[in-house]
């Protein structure tokens, strides 16, 4: 009985064990917006192409954040910021005929809760940082 109730009691915790999620923390911001092309934008989180959850409607120039769970390892992070132009959400990418592509991927090992800060710099080209938020660039001559 003693041996049942040790491999159950271990079995539970090994299934919680990878069950864990930590927080995600998706802050993201605009810099050297063109007058006139501060569009409405929103954000979205895609943990190994299934998408996790999407943040507020903000200006470009406000930018906002998100925050998700994500399972504890290694996984495709993806981040998306989409576009509302002419009525319709757009992917923001230069193949949709913006300066940039403000997304951002990579494989990322998740132990504990992390923050994440994208800065789409029209100028500069996108920033990333881990830690904090990146410091705006001057223009680029």
């Amino acid at each position: 009985m003693k041996k049942l109730f040790l491999s159950t009691l271990f079995a539970v915790a090994l299934t919680a064990g990878f069950a864990q999620k930590v927080a995600l923390t998706v802050n993201f911001s605009f810099a050297n917006v063109v007058e006139g092309y501060d569009h409405d934008c929103k954000t979205s989180v895609f943990i190994d192409g299934a998408w996790v959850g999407e943040s507020a409607m903000a200006k470009e120039t406000k930018g906002g954040k998100i925050v998700v769970q994500v399972p504890t390892g290694e996984h495709t992070l993806t981040v998306m910021n989409y576009a509302y132009y002419e009525g319709k959400w757009q992917e923001h990418t230069v193949a949709n005929e913006y300066s940039m592509d403000a997304s951002f991927e990579e494989s990322h090992v998740f132990k504990k809760a992390a923050k994440l800060f994208l800065l789409f710099d029209i100028d500069n080209g996108t920033q990333v940082s881990w830690k904090k938020k990146p410091a705006k660039q001057k223009k680029k001559k």
